[in-house]
Parts: C-alpha cells; sequence; structure tokens
C-alpha cells in the first residue's frame, strides 16, 4: 500500500502535464477485491459512494482476485482476465484502487474527493465516444468506440473496453466477508485482455472498433454496461477513459472501416482465393456505396464496387469474388477502400484490413500423418481432402466417438497435385472446447495445425509422388550425367514441362524443355533433388 504521500507528491506534476491538456479527463478507476476480505467489505461502500458522487469524472471497473477466497463467485466467471489485470498491476494485497495506471496505486481509503479533483484536472491528448446495444435474441452486447487524438502520443498504445455489470445483489453473502452488493464488476475485456493495438498516434489520428460478445454469467442483462480507456501498455498510462452512453455522435460524417477479411487459406498452394471482408459505417452519413481494391503481395488485383444501406455502426460481410495470383514462401492479402459513396473516405486511418498466409511448399514423396485430437464433441468433427483441380475428394475420415482422444491416421497421396484440407465441426466452435486440435505432417515436417474455427477450417497442401520404379523410365527421356557436378542435360520427345524440387521440398526450378534442355543445378546447392519431367518423377544427385 503506498502512503498518502506519494499520492501528494504526484501532484507536483500536475502543472507540467496539464500544460499538454486538450481534453477533459476521465479518471478510470480499477479497483481489485474479493468476497472473502474483511477489509474489503470495509473499504468498498465509502470507494462506492465516492464513485457515484463522480459520474463524469470517473469510469470505473473492478475485478475480483482468487485470494483470500478462491470460492469468488465473480472471479470464478473470468479467472483469465481478472488475473490478467491483476499480474499485469502487480497486485498481491487487496483491497487496491489504481488511478489512470500509473496515477495512483494503493489503498482504497486513501482516495478522496480532492484527490478524484486534482487528478481529473490532468486533461488528456483523446476524445473518446462510446456506445453499445444489446441483443437479448442472440444474447450479445456490442460495443462501438471511436477516439481522436489532439496531440501526438508515442509508445505501444492500446485500446481496451470492459464489459460491467453496473449492480449486482445478492440475498445472502457470497463470501465469508459478509458483503451482499457489488458494483461495476468486470464480466468482460474486448477484445481481450490484451486490448486491441492502436500504436503510436500522430496529431488528428482517428480510430473506430466495434466489439461484439456472447454474454455470459450475468446475473441480469439489464445491469450491462460498457467503459473504454487508452493505456500505454508498457508504462501503464491511461490517457483517457469513457463510459458508455445511449447515442454518439460521429467525428465524420463519410467514414467506414474494414476488418475480418475471411475465406483466405493459412496455407496456399493454388494461387486462388475468394475473400470477404467485413465493411462497418463509422459516419454519420448512411453508408450506400463503396470500392473496394484486393491487393496480393502489393499487386492491385481487382477493384469491386458495392452498394447497400448501412446506418451508423451497421455492419455487411462483402464477398469479394476470386482472384488469382502467384503465390510466394509469404504473402499478404489485403482489401482497401478506394472510396465511399461517390467520394472518399475522410478518415483513411482504418481503411485497410490484411491477412498473411504461406505458401505451401512442395512434399515430395513423404508421408502424410494426419494427427486429431478431438474435444468434448468427438461428433461432431469430420475431415476431407479435395483434390483443387478436379473438385474430387480423395480422402475423408470422421465423425468420431472417443472424446478428448488422439487418433493418428495415414494419408495415402496417389497422384501429383494441389490439395484442400477442410475440417469441420457441426457445432460451430472448433476444437476449442475440449482442448482439441489437429496438424498435418510430411515426414517430421507440420504442414499446418490449429483447434480453434468455426464452423471449418482449410489449408492448402502441394504433393509430389516421387517413384524410383521401372514404370517411370522411359527411353525416350534421358537426364545426364548423373551424379552431376552442376551442369545436367535433359532429352525428351517434345515440349515437356520440367520441375525441379529439393528434399526440403521447396520448388526451385520451373521451366519447358523442348526436346532439349541444359540446367546449371550448382547454383542450388548439392544434393538429391527429384525431378518431374512431364508424367514421369526421376531423380537426380548433385555433387
Amino acid at each position: 500500500m503506498k502512503r498518502l504521500t506519494t499520492v501528494l507528491a504526484l501532484f507536483l506534476m500536475l502543472a507540467t502535464l496539464k500544460a499538454n491538456a486538450q481534453n477533459e479527463r476521465m479518471l478510470l478507476l480499477e479497483s481489485f477485491t474479493n468476497t472473502g476480505c474483511g477489509p474489503c467489505a470495509m473499504y468498498n461502500p465509502a470507494m462506492d459512494a465516492l464513485i457515484a458522487a463522480n459520474p463524469d469524472k470517473v469510469a470505473a471497473i473492478k475485478y475480483h482476485v482468487n485470494w483470500p477466497s478462491s470460492s469468488d463467485p465473480m472471479y470464478l466467471h473470468n479467472t483469465a482476465e481478472n488475473g490478467s489485470r491483476t499480474s499485469y498491476y502487480g497486485v498481491n494485497a487487496v483491497p487496491h484502487v489504481v488511478i489512470d495506471g500509473n496515477r495512483y496505486s494503493g489503498a482504497p481509503n486513501q482516495v478522496t474527493q480532492s484527490v478524484i479533483d486534482q487528478l481529473q484536472a490532468i486533461g488528456s491528448p483523446f476524445e473518446l465516444r462510446l456506445s453499445h446495444e444489446l441483443d437479448e435474441a442472440a444474447g450479445t452486447i456490442t460495443v462501438h468506440v471511436m477516439g481522436r487524438t489532439s496531440s501526438a502520443i508515442e509508445g505501444n498504445l492500446r485500446l481496451y473496453v470492459g464489459v460491467i455489470e453496473r449492480e449486482i445483489h445478492f440475498n445472502s453473502a457470497p463470501g465469508s466477508n459478509g458483503e451482499r452488493d457489488f458494483y461495476s464488476v468486470m464480466k468482460k475485456l474486448l477484445p481481450s485482455a490484451s486490448g486491441a493495438n492502436i500504436g503510436s498516434m500522430a496529431v488528428g489520428d482517428y480510430f473506430a472498433f466495434n466489439f461484439t460478445w456472447e454474454w455470459a454469467n450475468v446475473y441480469d442483462i439489464d445491469q450491462l454496461d460498457a467503459i473504454a480507456w487508452v493505456q500505454n501498455q508498457n508504462t501503464k498510462e491511461v490517457y483517457q477513459a469513457c463510459k458508455s452512453s445511449e447515442s454518439i455522435i460521429p467525428f465524420f460524417a463519410n467514414e467506414a472501416g474494414l476488418s475480418d477479411i475471411s475465406n483466405v487459406k493459412g496455407v496456399n498452394c493454388s494461387g486462388e482465393a475468394q475473400p470477404k471482408a467485413v465493411l462497418t459505417n463509422f459516419g454519420s452519413n448512411t453508408l450506400t456505396s463503396a470500392e473496394l481494391e484486393v491487393v496480393v503481395n502489393g499487386e492491385s488485383l481487382k477493384t469491386v464496387s458495392w452498394s447497400g444501406n448501412l446506418d451508423l455502426f451497421a455492419s455487411e460481410t462483402v464477398d469479394l469474388g476470386e482472384v488469382s495470383f502467384p503465390i510466394e514462401a509469404n504473402n499478404t492479402l489485403e482489401v482497401r477502400i478506394k472510396g465511399l459513396n461517390g467520394g472518399t473516405d475522410e478518415a483513411p486511418t482504418n481503411d485497410v484490413a490484411a491477412c498473411d498466409f504461406k505458401g505451401a511448399p512442395e512434399t515430395v514423396g513423404k508421408t502424410l500423418k494426419l494427427t486429431i485430437r478431438t474435444d468434448n464433441n468427438p461428433q461432431e468433427t469430420t475431415w476431407a481432402v479435395t483434390k483443387i483441380t478436379t473438385g474430387e475428394v480423395v480422402l475423408q475420415g470422421g465423425p468420431y466417438d472417443q472424446a478428448n482422444h488422439t487418433y493418428n491416421e495415414t494419408l495415402e497421396i496417389t497422384s501429383d497435385g494441389c490439395y484442400d484440407f477442410t475440417i469441420y465441426d457441426t457445432g460451430g466452435d472448433g476444437l476449442s472446447d475440449g482442448q482439441g486440435l489437429y496438424g498435418l505432417k510430411a515426414g517430421s515436417t507440420t504442414l499446418f495445425s490449429g483447434g480453434r474455427f468455426g464452423s471449418s477450417e482449410s489449408n492448402e497442401f502441394s504433393y509430389e509422388v516421387f517413384a524410383d520404379t521401372e514404370e517411370n523410365t522411359s527411353l525416350a527421356t534421358r537426364i545426364f550425367p548423373n551424379p552431376s557436378s552442376g551442369m545436367v542435360n535433359i532429352v525428351c520427345e517434345g515440349r515437356q514441362p520440367v520441375t525441379l524440387i529439393n528434399m526440403a521440398g521447396q520448388r526451385v526450378f520451373e521451366g519447358v524443355a523442348d526436346g532439349f534442355l541444359q540446367i546449371d543445378l550448382k547454383r542450388f546447392g548439392s544434393g538429391v533433388y527429384a525431378v518431374k519431367i512431364g508424367d514421369l518423377n526421376r531423380r537426380i544427385i548433385v555433387m
């Protein structure tokens, strides 16, 4: 616990801090408590009264820790995020109060109206606006938050949203300290306990987000509310907080954002995708049209014209159609807003959404092993392998009958090509509820793995059937010399595509032999290479 003199010493900084003030500050008050803590029952009523007396100065949120009682029900409702904020501040005794991250940290009885007034007098470089709405049919709360800077701020800035239950009243005390009334209880941190990264911000920079949570462990949904704050992840300084209001006025008239690119496989060998992106209206004008550009690895592939009718905060998932592109080892697909309502976006900060994916390495003659650890509902899990060029399902498996059990299967691929592996979950929650997982290996190399997805997840892999058999020999096709010190000659009938693959599964050469082709393999290094000439597979050794 810090002494009151520590708080008073902080006031000496006020004149300097206020020199940069441009917006009225709302304080973030974070309180740590527990239903088995005797001093908490003693000091919480006064702190609750002080918070209630300052509705325009303080945004409050309370975290319930796991000591002295690990059976605190409000701790048990969200152990991970209660624990995350407790660890973030290094809180080791309760009751404990933190104001604006690093302005005050200590006992609640040292926080007075004078302390609130003086800390709140420090100006803020941020203006925040926040509202929320409940959807009882879907069981969700959606929070809309936007902010803008009036001065430059450097650092690892993050936006946090806290869903709170304003009041919780028990007929009998849930813990040993006798408390029955609890206020501003944290139910969920959005988008997570780590917040949303907004990075350093220049003067006038702007952000806008929508976050949705399917509520759980809520005593009274009518008491659900939201607060938000901007905090430096490293210094813990909170620059601004805000409370939810019934409605907010957007900063701009024509403004939209892109998010949540989907339908792009994490591993790709086909060089094709059919991306979708969520378009959200953050402007006061109804959004009726937009021009959306699809870019892969810096190359503009197409522009899609969208039309519709989106009111403030409304969203629509836009299907951007099929795109084709050259595959690289590491790839980035971006969707960019190029125009809105026949003009430009007034705040282009959130006009780009991006996702990364990998090019599938060539897998040559290696054993493919599929591992699936089922979750609590194994009957919901199935999978299929499809050859992309033909659409033929060549392998499939599931459903399974043992929960939380590891299944190992060998996949027999008999022809060359690019394949799609898709895992399905009819429950719509992937393999997450029972710590399930899946992974596909080629030899000892993991091609891809996962477990947390919705109804399905897809990745691609490339497979070359490497065989050193007599049936692959042909008098008309020759490779010489073999072994070679570098220069290799290929003789074949007519025009034949030639592919060279190293034993790491990487395609290092592609070309065409028109009866004859000479390749200098010295640049690829010594080793054993698979050579595919038309439909024939050969092996060559480079010394």
